[in-house]
């Protein structure tokens, strides 16, 4: 059957229907309820369900990101990894090279951090935030407005949020 035929078929069952409707005198009262029940749907469904949607969204997206809560920030549109051990806040030393635009060896990295950089389970080498901000007030280029925004974002992003979780813990 091609879609005219079916075009015709459909308006054809639809006048029937209507025209029995009619004949019965429902047709005018049925077609103003069905209008009233159709807005009040439109009016009320849309915001009813975008609500329920919402809350659904934020519960899933809370339960799947559960695990990883406050440990991965973004600094510039880099993803920047975090580590609380309860004592220090911790940083990959490949994540802070690539923020600041930097390639070193690990070993320079670590030897300007000295006594404040670990290796964690996997073998990243992780510095210490603190030694981090205190790094980026001595470096050469300390000046420039990208390192002065990433030692300010360090600071009131990791180092204070951990201190006042610290200072309720106790």
């Amino acid at each position: 059957m091609k879609l005219w035929q079916r075009s015709v078929a459909i308006g054809g069952a639809i006048a029937a229907v209507l025209g029995v409707l009619d004949v019965w005198g429902v047709g005018l009262p049925l077609l103003t309820a069905s209008l009233a029940a159709y807005a009040v749907i439109a009016l009320t469904t849309p915001w009813i369900g975008v609500r329920l949607l919402d809350a659904l969204i934020l519960r899933l997206r809370g339960w799947f990101w559960a695990a990883d809560q406050g440990r991965f920030h973004a600094f510039a549109g880099n993803a920047l990894r975090v580590e609380d051990d309860g004592r220090q806040v911790w940083i990959p030393a490949a994540d802070l090279q690539r923020i600041l635009g930097r390639v070193e060896p690990e070993a320079v990295t670590a030897a300007r951090h000295a006594g404040r950089w670990r290796r964690d389970e996997e073998g990243t080498l992780m510095l210490r935030v603190d030694a981090v901000v205190e790094n980026l007030n001595l470096m050469r280029g300390r000046d420039d407005p990208r390192v002065l925004r990433l030692r300010r974002y360090l600071e009131r992003e990791l180092l204070y949020p951990a201190a006042r979780r610290r200072e309720r813990a106790r």
